[in-house]
């Protein structure tokens, strides 16, 4: 008898069913650098919109404070004490909101109606000549609308340092219609922007001279196919393009799914349905995920500091970046009920300032949560292997490489050539003392570990077999 180890890989369906060394299958399991971790179930922690969720976001003033702005078809909410205070109602019913950060106001858009929020006093109020526009980021000193005016090709932008000075040719606010490579499907900022059209990227550069802006092309023939696939990290952008899952960092375009991810995806989801998708990013885990809706929803993760990919399959409708929020005085009273001078800390500690960075999930009844409940359902499995040099084999034991020890299963598929189908299945429970007692003879083996929700476990890796050779034929 002699023991051989299979080490989870990367999860890459695209890759062939055998000598891959690829999951063909996973789901709700994070990716490390050499295996894989859990994923918490849907904590909530705010009251549902009185309405359905139409995009929201996070932002962190000045002054330290954070603010938490929510949209639904006709109106806007921030989020104060744990309920949901309107901002405005009775706007135009249009589409999703986008929003982004100038100094202490966020400017928000939906594609018929543009308003500004005081992060410092939660105000809102309408900007001065502002167009309408479906997307809206920050360039260095200006405030840049997408689809401006009901153009889907229009590029608008506000006067220097000004969000309220938005006359074209003053204070050097202007406009540029991108007259080809389509629909605009994104913008995102920073020191210079992004422009992601329908087969075009273009790098937008702050020239200050009597033209204002650059356009340089980055790409003629690659684009977005979902405005919702768009997400920014940084100088990275991610977006779902034709060919598949791409990143740009405004000088090249690099393939990330190519093989890996993209035809399990396009097979799984039809062009027509790419609109419902959302995109964002994990401020914590250096991951960007892209939100496909369903029952359950199924998300697609890429980690990119170590270029792996992941997925989960949960019960909700959208997602974004955020904080953690202020601690008001009415919390303080709830957690402390003997009064404020029964407080261990004073009252400017760091730990009731919010700001920490959290990833944010929207349930089905458009209430708010994180993933920090009990661990998920999880779900690993493997293409064919062969336990002993194509030969059959007999593999008579197998113990987890993990600190799983109960609620989970191992499913063993065999077959005697590749084409054949199954020819047998074993299912084993894991038991107390890792060792899971088989008996599988066969040429070509699959497996399957189905964990239980619930499970406590914190990394998962491979298996070690214990297996007696066969004959060669």
């Amino acid at each position: 008898m002699v023991s051989q180890r299979l080490l989870f890989g990367a999860y890459e369906p695209d890759q062939p069913p055998y000598m891959s060394g690829s999951l063909r299958h996973l789901s709700n399991a994070y990716a490390t650098t050499n295996g894989y971790r859990p994923v918490g179930g849907f904590k909530p922690f705010a009251a549902a919109l009185p309405d359905i969720f139409m995009g929201a976001a996070a932002f962190l003033g000045s002054d330290g404070s954070t603010l938490l702005v929510a949209g639904t078809k006709d109106a806007l909410y921030r989020y104060v004490s744990g309920n949901w205070e309107a901002l405005v109602t009775g706007l135009p019913a249009y589409g999703r909101w986008h929003f982004t950060q100038f100094g202490d106001r966020i400017i928000a858009v939906n594609g018929s109606a543009t308003r500004k929020i005081d992060i410092l006093t939660g105000k809102a109020d309408s900007i001065a000549d502002a167009p309408t526009a479906e997307m809206v980021t920050t360039i260095r000193d200006f405030v840049v609308y997408g689809r401006a005016s009901a153009q889907k090709n229009l590029i608008q932008w506000s006067g220097f340092n000004n969000e309220n000075s938005n006359v074209i040719g003053t204070n050097q606010a202007g406009y540029q219609p991108m007259l080809t490579g389509g629909d605009i499907m994104g913008i995102m900022g920073g020191e210079y922007g992004v422009i992601i059209q329908r087969s075009r990227i273009v790098r937008m550069s702050y020239t200050g001279d009597s033209y204002i802006w650059q356009f340089d092309e980055i790409s003629a023939n690659t684009g977005a196919i979902a405005s919702g696939s768009i997400a920014q990290a940084g100088h990275q952008v991610f977006f779902l393009s034709d060919r598949g899952f791409m990143m740009t960092d405004g000088v090249s375009v690099t393939p990330i799914g190519n093989e890996r991810v993209d035809r399990r995806f396009f097979e799984s989801w039809p062009r027509d349905s790419l609109d419902q998708m959302t995109a964002a990013i994990d401020p914590r885990q250096h991951m960007v995920a892209w939100l496909m809706p369903g029952n359950p929803s199924m998300v697609l993760i890429y980690n990119w500091a170590i270029d792996r990919w992941s997925r989960l399959d949960i019960d909700a409708i959208g997602m974004f970046s955020g904080f953690t929020a202020n601690t008001t005085l009415e919390a303080l009273n709830t957690l402390y009920p003997d009064g404020l001078d029964s407080m261990p800390y004073s009252l400017d500690d760091p730990r009731f300032s919010g700001g920490d960075p959290l990833f944010i999930f929207v349930g089905r009844s458009n209430n708010f949560g994180i993933l920090d409940g009990e661990n998920l359902p999880a779900c690993f499995q493997t293409g064919f292997f062969s336990a002993d040099g194509g030969n059959h084999s007999r593999i008579r034991s197998a113990r987890l490489l993990g600190d799983l020890i109960e609620k989970a299963s191992l499913t063993i598929e065999g077959s005697h050539r590749l084409g054949d189908p199954s020819s047998g299945r074993v299912v084993r429970d894991i038991t107390l003392s890792g060792r899971i007692p088989l008996r599988v003879n066969n040429r070509y083996c699959a497996l399957r570990l189905d964990i239980e929700g619930g499970a406590a476990w914190s990394f998962i890796q491979g298996f070690d077999w214990d297996i007696v050779a066969g004959e060669g034929r």
